[in-house]
């Protein structure tokens, strides 16, 4: 439990000190860079959006607690984790997209 709150310090603290927390408008009032709170809505909310990754692994590890399916449990969350890596739309591809600076649409 603790790493979870220093990870979410630590992601704080980036954002702070690169000014990305709110978002950036131009003389318009137009959104030219989103901000960290407008980011995490996109990612947990609308099209295309990490709750599904994230029921899947509970009900998966849920499942583990019955001993006679540890097993399967065990290989079916192996197998989420593979996918969500290896995917195209995955943590690689938004990773390598962030230090590119390039947009992945889709």
């Amino acid at each position: 439990m603790p790493y979870i709150f220093i990870i979410i310090g630590l992601v704080m603290v980036i954002a702070a000190v690169r000014n990305t927390v709110a978002d950036t408008k131009d003389t318009n009032g137009n959104v030219t860079d989103a901000g960290l709170a407008t980011l995490l809505k996109q990612d947990f909310t609308g099209q295309n959006n990490y709750i599904y990754w994230v029921v899947s692994i509970l009900i998966i590890g849920a499942i583990g607690y019955i001993k006679p399916l540890q097993p399967v449990s065990r290989a079916f969350m192996l197998l989420v984790i593979i996918v969500l890596f290896l995917s195209n739309k995955g943590v690689f591809a938004q990773f390598n997209s962030a230090l590119s600076g390039k947009k992945i649409t889709g």
